[in-house]
């Protein structure tokens, strides 16, 4: 039985023992408390990251993006590859990494279990993908549906035993140990877990595999952000597309999570075993020995079964740095954090967190100034099934609790919080004199601590209301820069900007077809076209962008995106005649000063159906 959904059974008969874990967590230490920051729905989130500008990434096994943003989780999923995902057991979009250029590229990152059939609940064999898709430039919390490039993983027809060796096919055989993790390292190389997509029930000759280094499973492999494989890796061959030259480590069975070092780049594997032992490895081009050894002995039911496995020495095998058996409360370790911030107290910097799922604890390992392990200690327990473990951009340390689908904080409460600054106005350019709206909405102090506002306006004034109005004035075409400090009751502060143009004036967008609120039947092609102005320069096919969003009762699917003066769309049956849909057409126009203009109209649709229309 596999480890991430065996306890769904356990924790129906629990009740909401695990439902209320929040409230229960026993920390080693004092000064340490619990916090829900959001919930998902249960079994559904396994991994979070978070974007330079605050916003928090949560994805979901099903193939759905979701963002935690200003303190609450936006109803429209930035993205959602449900379709072609595939969830049976321990399968599902599983990895997740934002570029480390995001704010400007956009890039995503995605690693999941892939379904070319559409259905998520097909156990067959499978393959996996490593994936490339884009934040929308011009609303950065969706995706560009249609900009998805598979990097690693083309072969979609399983299983990979019928293509030759060395084919760029992840297999996925079985519903476990499949495709786990993404991180990029402090080099800038994106760092990739699979696991070898063999049977937990027998002794699986697929799992030789992790032996095989023309083979992705059971591997971590180093790439570059575009698939191909950095010269400096232990395997190179010489050829950056070879699966021997994107291997970093190799010999692992499910390496579920791993943590990366934010300074120093060493990687630090959580290798799920099998039928006693739990691993934490490191080292570079190192094998780690299975299927033929498992923690630090032969595995028998391989040594028995396979000649290649009693030829393996143990000396060409690296140990683990730490193990466990399964007698110790243990089954599923979480590889998960470096903690390397200041939130907590010092001794717990250069730490280790790593959780353990079906023991419900997080442990911390402790290392001298030469990165010896000295000691492995409890951190805390009653966590719950934590599947995913970082440290946030505010210093605390989070975690994905699996059966109640939350996301937790974990901090230091003597310390003080650091506040949240947002800052935002209206309008944001325009001829002097302009008078604007200042809004700090979103501001807060994760602790509850009241807050105090200062507004630098960029002209020598200032003003402490929390959303004050200005006006400028300039003879010449200017730029300001209007700062907001929020300061919390133990005066730890934060800041953030925003620009005001004036002088120049922004485009004035319109959209000309179709008329606001106008009834379609389903099947009907819709052809939508703006025109726009603009004071102070010349506009291009390139200034109009557009997007359109299928409202499906209180949700919205991003439904495609355009551009130029023009484009169209086929309004489809969305749950009709019992659903309520309608579309927005947004048109977005920006001049080459990046000043924009956005106008929307809604479509309303007919359950009536245009003759022949696909059903």
């Amino acid at each position: 039985m596999t480890r991430f959904k065996s306890l769904i059974a356990l924790s129906s008969m629990l009740g909401c023992l695990l439902c209320n874990q929040s409230q229960a967590q026993n920390f080693a230490d004092t000064g340490f408390t619990a916090e829900v920051v959001t919930t998902l729905p249960a079994y559904q989130p396994v991994g979070l990251a978070w974007a330079a500008d605050g916003r928090m990434f949560i994805w979901q096994e099903k193939g759905v993006v979701r963002i935690y943003k200003n303190g609450a989780l936006l109803p429209t999923p930035f993205l959602d590859i449900s379709s072609r995902v595939n969830t049976v057991n321990d399968r599902g979009l599983l990895g997740l990494a934002l570029d480390p250029n995001f704010a400007s590229n956009g890039y995503v990152y995605l690693l999941y279990t892939y379904e070319p059939n559409g259905n998520p609940n097909d156990a067959a064999p499978k393959t996996a993908r490593l994936t490339r898709m884009q934040a929308n430039p011009t609303n950065p919390d969706v995706a560009l549906t249609n900009s998805e490039v598979v990097l690693l993983g083309s072969i979609g027809t399983a299983p990979c035993s019928q293509y030759p060796a060395g084919s760029d096919c992840i297999g996925n055989d079985t519903d476990s140990h499949s495709a786990d993790t993404l991180r990029f390292g402090p080099d800038g190389k994106l760092y990739v877990s699979l696991g070898d997509g063999a049977s937990y029930n027998f002794a699986d000759p697929l799992a030789l595999r992790s032996q095989d280094l023309n083979s992705y499973n059971g591997k971590i492999l180093r790439i570059n952000a575009d698939g191909t494989a950095p010269s400096d890796n232990p395997f190179y061959d010489g050829n950056p597309t070879s699966i021997r030259s994107r291997v970093y480590a190799y010999g692992l069975r499910n390496p579920y999570r791993f943590g990366i070092h934010p300074t120093t780049g060493e990687v630090m594997i959580g290798d799920v075993g099998w039928t006693a032992w739990e691993e934490i490895n490191r080292g570079r081009g190192a094998n780690f020995g299975w299927p033929c050894y498992e923690g630090n002995n032969p595995q028998n039911s391989y040594q028995n079964n396979f000649a290649q496995c009693r030829a393996l020495s143990a000396s060409a095998v690296t140990k683990p740095l730490f193990v466990y058996d399964h007698s110790a409360g243990g089954g599923a370790v979480i590889g998960g954090a470096f903690y390397t911030a200041t939130q907590f107290p010092a001794q717990y910097r250069g730490n280790f967190f790593y959780g353990e799922y079906v023991g419900q604890y997080i442990n911390r390992m402790v290392f001298d100034a030469s990165n010896n392990l000295l000691s492995v200690v409890r951190f805390a327990s009653n966590v719950g099934g934590v599947v995913s473990l970082e440290q946030g951009p505010d210093g605390a340390l989070y975690y994905i609790e699996l059966v109640s689908g939350q996301v937790r904080r974990l901090r230091y409460t003597t310390a003080p919080s650091t506040p949240i600054a947002v800052a935002s106005a209206t309008p944001t350019s325009g001829a002097s004199p302009l008078t604007v709206t200042f809004s700090s909405a979103g501001s807060k102090d994760p602790g509850g601590s009241a807050l105090t506002y200062l507004w630098d306006f960029g002209d020598g004034t200032s003003s402490t209301a929390a959303n004050p109005v200005h006006t400028y004035t300039s003879t010449t075409t200017k730029t300001f820069t209007a700062k907001l400090t929020v300061t919390n009751t133990q005066g730890v502060s934060a800041s953030a900007t925003v620009a005001i143009t004036i002088g120049l004036q922004a485009p004035i967008a319109t959209i000309t077809s179709p008329p606001n609120g106008q009834k379609f039947k389903v099947g009907t092609t819709i052809t939508f076209a703006g025109t726009a102005t603009d004071p102070d320069g010349v506009l291009t096919a390139s200034s109009f962008s557009w997007q359109v969003l299928l409202h499906h009762n209180d949700h919205v699917h991003p439904y495609t995106t355009a551009t130029g003066t023009t484009g169209s769309f086929v309004i489809e049956n969305h749950g009709l005649p019992n659903e309520t849909i309608f579309y927005e057409i947004i048109l977005t126009v920006t001049d080459s000063s990046g000043l924009k203009d956005v106008k929307r109209v809604t479509v309303n649709v007919s359950k009536a159906r245009v003759k022949g229309a696909a059903q």
